[in-house]
């Protein structure tokens, strides 16, 4: 893979539950590291948006045709704001590879979702999401790519943490927007 090839990563910040929406953050970087672009979107908390929000996003950002790879940091955003990867990979014609540190554990995930309106559609979303990779620490999930390449794509975007940097960065740059003082 060149190293001119753009990936974008996309993560939340902290979860302020006092308020009715959060931010996702996506940063772009090249393969190499540099890094291209910052974007920014509001998402409703245990919302059902962040699929549509991801996809507007980036569609409307200047990058859009430059943007070869999508990382996801988990499926769920704000809370419970889960992502469908399917629609993403065929909406914007990019593999995406959902990246998370522990195994989710479906027992405490349907617990806290019963209180959540639409439970059975965020279940079924995240069982969407397909089958659980892990690699080198951590746990993945591909939609448009075959885990061979998610994980030499996951290895060649690593620096300075088991996730890739651009979900590395997105997460620290969103969790110091909306973490108060």
């Amino acid at each position: 893979m060149k190293a001119l090839v753009r990936v974008i990563g996309i993560d939340d910040g902290f979860l302020d539950k006092t308020k009715k929406e959060s931010i996702i953050v996506g940063l772009i970087s090249r393969i190499d590291g540099r890094i291209e672009g910052i974007l920014s979107e509001k998402i409703r908390i245990d919302g059902l948006d962040c699929t549509q929000k991801i996809i507007s996003m980036i569609q409307n950002s200047k990058f859009r045709q430059e943007i070869k790879i999508l990382f996801l940091h988990g499926v769920n955003f704000a809370g419970f704001n889960i992502a469908d990867v399917h629609q993403l990979h065929g909406k914007l014609d990019v593999p995406i590879i959902t990246c998370f540190k522990k195994f989710p554990d479906m027992k405490k995930i349907s617990k806290a979702l019963s209180h959540i309106p639409q439970t059975k559609k965020r279940i079924k979303l995240i069982k969407k999401a397909g089958k659980i990779n892990s690699f080198e620490g951590i746990y993945f999930q591909c939609a448009g790519i075959t885990p061979e390449k998610a994980q030499t794509i996951i290895r060649k975007t690593r620096k300075y943490s088991l996730l890739p940097e651009p979900l590395r960065l997105a997460h620290m740059i969103a969790s110091g927007i909306t973490k108060p003082n």
